[in-house]
């Protein structure tokens, strides 16, 4: 008996607990949806039924332009999603010193190198080591990794050559290709995933960056919005096995080359250097751990999310021949007398500029933004006031989809980037964030995706095959943009002389 009365006094308690915060957005007059108790407006989203980016836009959806923000709860914690473009550009540039940092939980103890990376980093730490790593990315440094690059495409254009007439999974040769550009560049080893299927360093990526397992996407979910499960469960952010492997092989690639002194103008080398150049009392010091974190992560977006988007981009080369075309004929023209591209055509190429910015706009790779209030904050438009803490997301897939900025938004149209147009995207084109914390290997992620693309279609024409999945379906379960069957299949034909 007493065990009950406990049970219904505690039952009663979290009732009233749920009941008063789950008036928070009510108090402040901001739209929300009635939550549930324990998930608040994201029980899908928990149980692996809809992505959370899609669950912003649903709600989204429903405003319309005269609402510039709503409130939801994510299990008991209210978020503040920011519709309006104007308090996009406040949050995060504007007033970016009211809000400096990501919502990324880090402990240190259960994921040392997640805690150190760029993306967690907060305050002055962090704008100590962004401005250390800025220099590793001009497009001096990129210049210099071209050669790196080409190397892995030379191979892929004998992958190419060879299955002639074939149909092939582009997603998995995509991610291949990847693996070994971001091995090179940030290893400095020849990973081979490219002629050798069972290369350990592709076995090791596919594990680490299984977006469709249950253990991966609850790691994701946990570190992003329930830090408590992380610590009770010690969940790391990046599976163990393979990072570590990843952090050997990096740190017996920086010893190697000291020991040889040899240079190779990689992300070793660069990391290298910036460690040399640091003094006594730099606040962010580059030690084993921190120089493995900032490899890691850079291999992870590499080999993720640059193969990903260059799967995607060519398919919808595929779905859209006319566009294809067009885009063949500019990287032919701009083809050096070895069949290859500078890094000034490649970056001075129109066409391959807008192609890839409408890739990223309809496949966002990451579907919302996410940063926190430092200090209190009013938006003095409408007298909104949110106290330090108060989390804020921007729902980037939902805005990439909206019709008041991109009309017919199902449409793969580049021309909707061309000339004058991008400057009425500004600050709702967010594939790479914006402002102060945008994504610093911008430039990195567009050579490789843009140099992967025109090599495969300066000889080849991609075409659908019998397996060519129309329209695309992608996995509810996992976090990031990822196919549900896993595999992109498409033809390739060689382009007649």
């Amino acid at each position: 008996m007493i065990l009950l009365i406990l049970v219904a006094a505690l039952l009663v308690l979290f009732y009233i607990h749920c009941i008063k915060t789950f008036k928070y957005w009510e108090q402040k007059n901001v739209y929300f949806e009635k939550p549930l108790p324990i998930f608040g407006n994201f029980l899908n989203v928990a149980i692996r039924q809809e992505q959370m980016g899609f669950a912003l836009k649903n709600i989204y959806d429903k405003l319309d332009d005269t609402v510039p923000y709503f409130g939801v709860f994510i299990f008991h914690t209210p978020h503040l999603v920011i519709k309006s473009k104007e308090f996009i550009k406040q949050v995060l540039i504007r007033d970016f010193n009211y809000f400096p940092n990501r919502n990324q939980y880090t402990n240190e103890k259960v994921d040392p190198l997640a805690a150190n990376v760029l993306f967690s980093l907060k305050n002055e730490v962090w704008k100590t080591s962004r401005n250390k790593l800025t220099p590793v990315f001009t497009s001096g440094k990129m210049k210099m990794m071209l050669p790196l690059m080409k190397e892995v495409t030379d191979q892929l254009e004998d992958i190419l050559n060879a299955n002639n007439g074939q149909e092939i999974d582009i997603r998995d040769l995509s991610q291949k290709y990847s693996v070994d550009i971001i091995s090179s560049c940030a290893f400095g080893i020849n990973a081979g995933s490219l002629k050798n299927p069972k290369a350990e360093i592709k076995k090791m990526s596919d594990q680490m960056l299984d977006e469709k397992g249950f253990k991966r996407s609850f790691a994701i979910f946990s570190w992003f919005f329930c830090p408590l499960l992380v610590d009770i469960f010690r969940i790391p952010f990046v599976e163990k096995e393979s990072s570590q492997f990843l952090i050997n092989v990096y740190k017996h690639s920086s010893e190697e080359r000291k020991s040889r002194n040899v240079k190779r103008h990689d992300l070793i080398d660069l990391l290298n250097e910036l460690k040399e150049e640091e003094v006594e009392n730099d606040i962010f010091k580059f030690d084993d751990v921190r120089m493995s974190a900032q490899a890691l992560t850079f291999f992870n977006a590499g080999a993720n999310g640059t193969s990903t988007l260059l799967s995607l981009c060519l398919y919808e080369m595929a779905v859209n021949p006319e566009i294809q075309k067009t885009l063949r004929t500019e990287i032919v023209q701009n083809l050096d007398a070895d069949g290859s591209l500078s890094y000034e055509s490649l970056f001075g190429m129109e066409y391959l500029d807008l192609v890839m910015k409408e890739a990223l706009r309809k496949y966002p790779f990451i579907h919302f933004l996410a940063r926190y209030a430092e200090k209190d904050y009013i938006f003095e438009e409408t007298g909104l006031k949110i106290e330090k803490g108060t989390k804020i997301l921007i729902p980037m897939l939902a805005i990439h989809y909206d019709e008041k900025y991109y009309p017919n938004p199902n449409k793969f149209d580049p021309e909707r980037f061309r000339g004058d147009k991008m400057k009425n995207l500004q600050y709702v084109y967010l594939s790479f964030g914006e402002g102060p914390r945008k994504c610093i290997g911008e430039r990195f992620a567009l050579m490789s995706m843009k140099l992967g693309l025109a090599m495969f279609l300066k000889n080849f024409e991609i075409s659908p095959g019998t397996k060519t999945e129309i329209p695309l379906r992608f996995t509810k379960a996992a976090t990031f943009i990822t196919p549900e069957k896993g595999t992109i299949f498409l033809k390739i034909q060689k382009c007649n002389s």
